[in-house]
């Protein structure tokens, strides 16, 4: 399975990470880890891959060229091109948000840190669908 990781890049609870990425796992093996490259979620994301074996795919923000927007760019970008067959949703902002709405809205699973499926917020996946 391709798993994309999505969470805040300020969240640096590296054991919270570490076991959703477990429990992910656990509930179907997952070959290759996709994340966004941001702080303590990638880097841990990419450690416990490594770990495990696993292929890993980094698409970074890019800043430089998109400003404010970059996070939100990426985030299409990254679930677009990356074929995922689930997304993890781990504690984050109003990117991290729009990411999970995009995903539920193009039918993709999503689970959150313990494992239980996301459904939509209300609003959120109309949000998602339109992007």
């Amino acid at each position: 399975m391709r798993l994309i990781i999505a969470g805040g890049r300020h969240l640096d609870d590296v054991a919270l990470i570490r076991r959703a990425l477990a429990r992910a796992h656990a509930m179907r093996e997952i070959s290759v880890v996709i994340h966004g490259g941001s702080g303590f979620p990638g880097i841990a994301a990419e450690d416990w891959a490594r770990e495990q074996r696993l292929h890993v795919v980094r698409y970074p923000a890019n800043w430089r060229a998109f400003g404010k927007r970059a996070e939100a760019i990426r985030n299409a970008f990254m679930l677009a091109d990356s074929r995922p067959d689930m997304l993890l949703a781990l504690p984050g902002g109003n990117d991290t948000a729009d990411l999970v709405a995009a995903a539920l809205g193009a039918q993709l699973p999503v689970i959150d840190a313990d494992g239980n499926p996301v459904c939509p917020a209300p609003g959120r996946a109309e949000a998602g669908r339109a992007s």
